[in-house]
């Protein structure tokens, strides 16, 4: 931790609408690693710790501070003298790895206290907004080790998150096998948000008006919440989120219910082997999530014609970037509206085939030049990062889909193979879905799903989702 400290310089990263747009939440992942020759020297703790600070020297940005010159123009600030330390801690716990792994690493099984920082990105007890938390968590008889991994999304998107965590791993294996000196040559990573810019093409693509509308129709209320400190910006969404209590289930689509999903929609939607998993599974989420609302009237009123989509792309294969080219956020929200009466029509094959194909410009049309137009728009308007958010959150109804399916958190690899178990944290805000690498990585994928708790018991009835979709926990 010394040498860490000691080897920190006076920087200043200045972070983009591309980071602060999503920096109402953290990216908070917890990993299961199990003792299976029941080695009394798994995964040491001490070798943990220094493996990785060791590795907190490749990205000194983590201690740093977020400050903010108001309307946006946030910057992350590193001052050796006053150094913000990554938030490591560890604990041991009662728990057994057998009994976690027997209850299928549901939620209610964890230890308490697992998660150091929640899903909503705010200061902690001192005040400081932590720009990484880690909790390391040593199992009863030694039978196995809980990592819980977060950082904010000011800093990093999902893509990169990975890139942080399977370094650690990497540095902690060389470390482990005496090759200290080795860690000094690993490839670095490139920080500097300019990059993004670098890569985009000549050709912009046009917007749509809904795109436009949302980052750039004045709002007094979207100034004043781009205006307040991270932390004050930080305390208010929490408070709000929080009041949803909202209800979190993860799934598992198989590739086989897939298979079977594209030959019932093929008698209405002929080209439905072109359809990708994504796409099938933006249109069937969203069409459950809002059949759930209106069932359990948990929507935006009786008068409710329409209701906003948030379908959130990575856009580092469009740029040609990779995780080691680029730390930081690549996310391109397109924002669309689509009609209440369509998504509550009974889910069939024939109105889920409907949907699709109105949902097919979404994901279709997502380019190197669309995104460089969103980055055009935007990167002029610091403060615009806050206009899709106030909306969104007035929203009961208002839904997220991340798009694309998050890295395969299980090649966080420490030596000793593959985590067990990989799982996002259950507080969530309500109406989101985010598709993750299932630990069988060639069958299907998982669904994280949330809704207000009354919805949500409409989801666990809805016979067409629940006919695709198997209840993890």
């Amino acid at each position: 931790m010394d040498d860490f400290i000691s080897s920190l310089q006076p920087q200043v990263l200045p972070l983009t609408v591309l980071d602060t747009q999503g920096s109402f939440s953290n990216i908070p992942f917890v990993f299961f690693y199990e003792n299976k020759t029941g080695s009394s020297d798994f995964m040491p703790t001490d070798m943990l710790r220094d493996s990785f600070f060791r590795t907190m020297k490749t990205f000194p940005f983590f201690a740093g501070r977020l400050k903010s010159k108001g309307l946006g123009n946030v910057s992350i600030v590193v001052d050796p003298r006053n150094v913000n330390m990554p938030d490591y801690s560890e604990d041991s716990s009662d728990v057994h790895f057998d009994e976690l792994k027997d209850a299928g690493f549901r939620w209610s099984a964890w230890p308490a206290g697992v998660a150091t920082a929640g899903a909503m990105t705010k200061a902690d007890s001192r005040g400081e907004i932590k720009l990484i938390n880690v909790h390391v968590v040593r199992l009863k008889e030694n039978s196995g080790v809980i990592i819980y991994f977060s950082i904010p999304h000011y800093v990093v998107d999902g893509e990169s998150h990975m890139g942080v965590m399977i370094r650690w791993c990497e540095v902690y294996q060389l470390m482990s096998s005496g090759q200290q000196d080795a860690v000094d040559d690993l490839p670095g990573f490139a920080f500097d948000r300019a990059i993004i810019s670098k890569h985009l093409p000549v050709e912009r693509a046009p917007l749509d008006s809904e795109m436009q509308m949302a980052y750039t129709s004045h709002s007094y209320l979207a100034d004043w919440f781009a205006w307040i400190s991270p932390n004050t910006r930080g305390y208010l969404l929490d408070k709000v989120i929080g009041r949803q209590h909202a209800a979190t289930h993860l799934f598992h689509v198989s590739a086989a219910a897939i298979e079977s999903l594209r030959a019932s929609l093929r008698e209405h939607l002929p080209e439905a082997d072109e359809i990708s998993v994504n796409e099938l599974l933006l249109s069937l989420t969203t069409k459950t999530l809002v059949q759930a609302q209106q069932t359990a009237g948990c929507g935006d009123g009786k008068g409710q014609t329409t209701l906003p989509i948030a379908v959130i792309f990575e856009t580092r294969k469009l740029l040609n970037l990779t995780r080691q080219d680029y730390i930081g956020n690549v996310l391109m929200p397109k924002l669309t509206i689509r009609s209440v009466e369509d998504l509550t029509l009974p889910t069939s094959t024939e109105t889920l085939a409907k949907m699709i194909t109105i949902n097919s410009e979404t994901a279709r049309d997502v380019s190197a030049p669309l995104f460089g137009s969103f980055v055009d728009m935007v990167l002029g308007q610091p403060s615009s990062f806050t206009r899709p958010v106030v909306r969104y959150v007035r929203s009961k109804s208002a839904i997220s889909f991340v798009y694309d399916t998050m890295p395969d958190m299980y090649e966080a690899d420490f030596g000793n193979g593959r985590p067990e178990w990989v799982s996002p944290i259950e507080p969530f805000r309500a109406n989101a879905t985010l598709l993750l690498t299932p630990r069988d990585t060639t069958d299907g994928v998982d669904v994280f799903l949330t809704a207000l708790p009354k919805a949500m018991e409409e989801v666990l009835k809805n016979e067409f989702w629940m006919s695709i979709a198997k209840l993890i926990y």
